[in-house]
């Protein structure tokens, strides 16, 4: 084979490549773009109709994509509930590392401040509201509730239990009760996000009026780092 021939040969073969990435780049865009639809139309008609009102054929239409697409991805609806919960505790920063121990005031309220933007986003109230409220009919929906939409754990719980676990393996926290008992760090975390959630969050599922606080604002986390330290702290 000539020199020329090889090249162009050569020339011939690096443009096909190239266009399998840029083809492979556009599939995949499309995709991400089909998925983002799905699950902004699934969340509103959730949210609108109620779950057991809302069907999927319903949701195909809402996000212009086909049914095949969607039961391609989501088999059932409560594979696509499943989806728009588990988006909700997403949060726009990354955070799946933990703060390094040591400073256990620091890492409290980094992670408390964290979780205190993650429940008072648009929405997770409304989300709780449903699940609640169609449980009982809705058996489906249980498994749910106790992996990706429980409301103190979601992605959220591992990061905060393994940070309080490498506190106490520094001897920083010791999660003890009060007559001694040790505590493990699943239950410590349970009692940290609980004191934010129980004023960011459960008012509004009982009150339609009321008006959460500032999730930016000191006071509320500061004052379950101080309690956690106050109850779990060495001094160390």
């Amino acid at each position: 084979m000539a020199v020329a021939d090889r090249a162009e040969t050569g020339d011939d073969t690096c443009q096909a490549g190239n266009d399998a990435q840029t083809k492979a780049g556009y599939h995949a865009q499309i995709k991400a773009e089909n998925r983002a639809r799905i699950i902004r139309a699934a969340r509103d008609l959730f949210l609108a109709r109620g779950y057991d009102k809302t069907s999927l054929a319903q949701i195909a239409r809402e996000a212009r994509v086909s049914t095949g697409t969607l039961f391609k991805r989501y088999p059932s609806k409560a594979a696509l509930f499943a989806a728009v919960t588990s988006e909700q505790w997403q949060l726009d920063v990354e955070y799946a590392a933990p703060p390094p121990p040591g400073d256990p005031r620091y890492g409290l309220d980094h992670i408390g401040r964290d979780y205190a933007c993650l429940v008072s986003r648009s929405g997770t109230a409304a989300l709780c509201r449903l699940i609640i409220t169609e449980l009982p009919q809705m058996p489906e929906l249980a498994d749910i509730v106790g992996t990706g939409f429980a409301i103190d754990r979601g992605p959220f719980f591992d990061r905060l239990r393994d940070y309080l676990d490498a506190e106490a393996q520094a001897g920083t926290l010791d999660f003890r009760s009060a007559d001694g008992q040790p505590h493990s760090a699943s239950a410590v975390a349970e009692q940290f996000l609980g004191m934010i959630c129980s004023q960011l969050l459960w008012p509004q599922l009982v009150r339609t009026d009321f008006v959460p606080p500032d999730p930016t604002d000191a006071a509320i986390v500061d004052e379950a780092v101080a309690l956690m330290l106050a109850r779990y702290g060495t001094g160390s």
